[in-house]
């Protein structure tokens, strides 16, 4: 992803982002110098005609969607909606770069095909599509995937070159016997994900029960409503009692959003959800203050 904007768009270019977004691409889009022109997506998903009139009025030359599990809200994008921003994008000469990252976890619902599956032809080549086996194999393996155009791809490769040479060579030899096995590995992680997260939300629900969130289809974490602006004070609370956890601010296009979201991914097994869940209840119990300064610690969102 950072590749594709890095050739796609130039310092002070506009990118239309959806608002709340994947931190870690956030960051780049800062570090490029792009300017963000941030759409909402909200607890019922997008706003097509929003996000059109963005693209219309602002007319940026890139704009970065997750459209499957959305990172952090988990919200699935429809079908029809999809469609329409295709459209917009192309009236606009937008170049439409699309995270399908998270695209395999569906654990309600059957898993969405390709968004550019949806563009016939030559229309298919303003759409660029990157995605991981970190999420539906195993997070330590960080083999990631543009699928472009023929012309970009081959601008993608040179570019490439200057930054690392290639990825791992064996750990592309193990991407390709995994991505083989592919059926089975999914249909293994998948119901683990979902009882996970059903387990997660009744923890949740029992020791928190002002706190609110929608169950997603899909992915990999719950956004969590807290009521009331603490998730910095709270995430700063709860590393001192041995949770590293992120407030919502993080994930916000315009620094201080969110502040009353708190992103709690339900990837650990049941027993570590548990302790976690009551180690932040204390946390809560002592009281925030003496929570506002900032421990100094690097910030690793997945």
């Amino acid at each position: 992803m950072a590749l594709t904007l890095t050739l796609l768009g130039r310092p002070g270019d506009r990118i239309a982002v959806e608002n709340p977004s994947y931190a870690n691409a956030l960051s780049v889009i800062r570090q490029l110098g792009l300017r963000a022109a941030p759409v909402p997506v909200t607890e019922d998903g997008w706003d097509a005609e929003l996000f059109g009139a963005t693209l219309r009025q602002s007319a940026p030359r890139l704009a970065y969607l997750i459209p499957d599990f959305q990172n952090p809200t988990g919200r699935l994008m429809p079908r029809e909606q999809r469609q329409r921003i295709i459209a917009d994008a192309r009236a606009t000469g937008t170049w439409l770069v699309v995270d399908e990252t998270i695209a395999d976890i569906a654990l309600d619902v059957a898993t969405p095909p390709p968004f550019a599956s949806l563009v016939a032809g030559r229309g298919a080549e303003q759409i660029v599509t990157v995605g991981s086996l970190s999420k539906g194999h195993w997070s330590g393996l960080r083999v990631g995937w543009v699928r472009a155009g023929t012309r970009l791809i081959t601008e993608l490769t040179a570019q490439r070159v200057t930054a690392d040479m290639s990825g791992s060579v064996l750990d592309q030899l193990v991407a390709l016997r995994l991505i083989a096995r592919e059926p089975q590995i999914l249909g293994r992680r998948l119901p683990l994900l979902r009882a996970q997260r059903d387990h997660l939300a009744a923890q949740l629900r029992r020791e928190f029960p002002d706190w609110r969130w929608q169950t997603p289809q899909g992915g990999m974490c719950l956004w969590i409503d807290l009521g009331r602006p603490i998730a910095g004070p709270l995430t700063r609370a709860a590393l001192r009692h041995g949770v590293r956890i992120e407030g919502g601010s993080r994930f916000g296009a315009d620094p201080g959003t969110f502040e009353h979201r708190l992103r709690w991914p339900y990837t650990q097994p049941a027993e570590v959800a548990d302790e976690a869940v009551r180690r932040i209840a204390a946390a809560l119990d002592a009281g925030l203050d003496g929570a506002d300064e900032e421990p100094g610690r690097p910030y690793w969102v997945a």
